[in-house]
């Protein structure tokens, strides 16, 4: 009698325990009710004692300073950073608010990709490591620094730490940021108003090259030598159109190509554009002949030399122009498209 009380027993034990267990672990995939309070993460963020933002993230870092005087740059390519991204990210963690406390327990952190990033970016494992986003003041010490960890499984949200805390808290939305450094970058090259330009002159990876000029910015275009084919009205307005949106997608490191660039099978292109008031810019473009890939673009510019010996230029402010935007670009590579490469080297 005692044996088939005994055999119902354990059954009912190892049922009673699984069951707990399934509880316990669906709570964890489940959002707790958000907070009546709708406490805000950051009551006050001082943006006046922010100089730097760091992120570290899927394996790669960024590192965000602020300059004197204004403006931003990415430490670690040396460039310019885009403001209205590092805006919309402070304006974005400014408005993050908390839901109840999921859990204290810091055997949990793993589990919910928070834990602390690795001093190493190469142990960074993305099942175990979330984005750790860290504003600082200029002494170093933290403003604030928040792990961001997995999204919830079951609806919106993401989870989050603060370092140094154990407690892990659930937001209402994901708050997205980028690892990639040129994703911070301020991308613009050119914005040359087409009516600016007076001269085109290119040479192609072929090494055919051409000219084209006009009187002002009301004449037509005319090639030079005059008694050369003329260039397809279409293709002169579609270069025109990119030299006032210029961009690039990735930012190269002086020494990141320079091996690849010795190699026979890159073939250069040039653009050389001249403008009314004696500004020259000159584009020179690399490609990889074997495989159809994007190009890498370097710019420079001068001051042509009719614009330097005229008394009527405004030679001061071309100069201070030139170095400001050979400082910006100088010895560095950009890519950009293919198709827009071909744009402006008037191909098909």
């Amino acid at each position: 009698m005692l044996k088939p009380l005994l055999i119902i027993t354990t059954i009912l034990f190892f049922i009673g325990a699984g069951l707990y267990y399934f509880h316990e672990s669906s709570n964890f995939n489940k959002s707790p009710k958000l907070a009546q309070s709708n406490q805000k993460l950051l009551k006050d963020l001082n943006t006046k004692s922010l100089d730097r933002i760091k992120i570290f993230g899927n394996g790669s870092r960024v590192d965000l300073v602020q300059l004197q005087g204004g403006g931003w740059k990415e430490q670690s390519l040396n460039y310019e950073a885009d403001i209205l991204s590092i805006q919309d990210l402070l304006v974005n963690l400014s408005k993050i608010s908390l839901g109840d406390l999921v859990t204290d327990n810091p055997d949990y952190h793993e589990r919910f990709q928070l834990l602390d990033p690795p001093d190493n970016i190469d142990l960074w494992e993305k099942e175990r490591h979330g984005f750790a986003l860290n504003l600082l003041r200029g002494d170093g010490t933290s403003i604030v620094y928040l792990l961001l960890g997995k999204e919830r499984i079951n609806g919106p949200g993401q989870y989050i730490r603060q370092a140094g805390s154990d407690k892990i808290y659930l937001i209402p939305e994901p708050l997205l940021i980028y690892s990639e450094a040129d994703d911070w970058l301020r991308k613009d090259l050119l914005a040359l108003e087409s009516k600016h330009i007076q001269r085109l002159d290119l040479q192609k990876v072929d090494n055919s090259s051409f000219s084209i000029s006009r009187v002002d910015d009301k004449s037509d275009w005319v090639n030079e030598p005059e008694n050369s084919e003329l260039i397809e009205k279409s293709k002169i307005n579609r270069a025109l159109s990119r030299l006032e949106d210029l961009t690039f997608s990735k930012l190269y490191k002086n020494n990141e190509v320079t091996q690849e660039l010795t190699e026979q099978n890159y073939k250069e292109g040039s653009l050389s554009v001249t403008l009314f008031d004696g500004s020259v810019y000159s584009l020179i473009f690399k490609k990889n002949v074997s495989v159809d890939e994007n190009y890498l673009l370097s710019l420079r510019m001068g001051i042509s030399l009719e614009a330097s010996g005229n008394p009527d230029t405004n030679d001061s402010k071309l100069r201070k122009e030139m170095e400001e935007f050979n400082q910006r670009v100088n010895s560095r590579l950009f890519e950009i498209s293919s198709w827009e490469a071909k744009e402006l080297l008037f191909s098909d």
